[in-house]
């Protein structure tokens, strides 16, 4: 597990995101999306990591893959979700194969949104004025 932060000194409004996603590249596209956006980033590969981050760094929003080679999005939520210390982030699930029950699901455990992917750019910059206060 390994956190970097990055992102552009642009703003002073600067939301941090957590991103969640075993896939390498998604990360990075993530990542750079966020710089562009003017905004900073972490990023986990593990929802064992995920927690690990999210407890030390206290994003100001999480947005995770369903999918994660140690457990799911919806597990994952529910697991910030009983945390006092990251009860209250905001939580954005995305899947590449949305599956029936998964939205509903998604919702139950806590998640604000369930989205599908890849998502654009201005749906990730809705996203973070939305869910965060900039």
């Amino acid at each position: 597990m390994q956190a970097n932060i990055v992102g552009s000194m642009k703003s002073q409004r600067m939301a941090l995101i957590l991103f969640v996603d075993d896939d390498h590249y998604t990360l990075q596209t993530l990542t750079k999306a966020a710089q562009v956006l003017g905004h900073r980033a972490i990023v986990a590969d593990s929802c064992q990591g995920a927690l690990v981050i999210a407890q030390e760094q206290s994003p100001d929003l999480i947005i995770t893959d369903m999918r994660l080679t140690d457990t799911n999005g919806i597990n994952l939520v529910q697991q910030l979700k009983s945390l006092d210390s990251t009860a209250e982030i905001p939580v954005v699930v995305l899947s590449a194969s949305p599956e029936v029950g998964t939205l509903e699901d998604a919702q139950a455990a806590g998640a604000l949104a369930y989205l599908n992917k890849p998502i654009r750019l201005h749906i990730l910059q809705d996203l973070i004025r939305t869910y965060t206060a900039n």
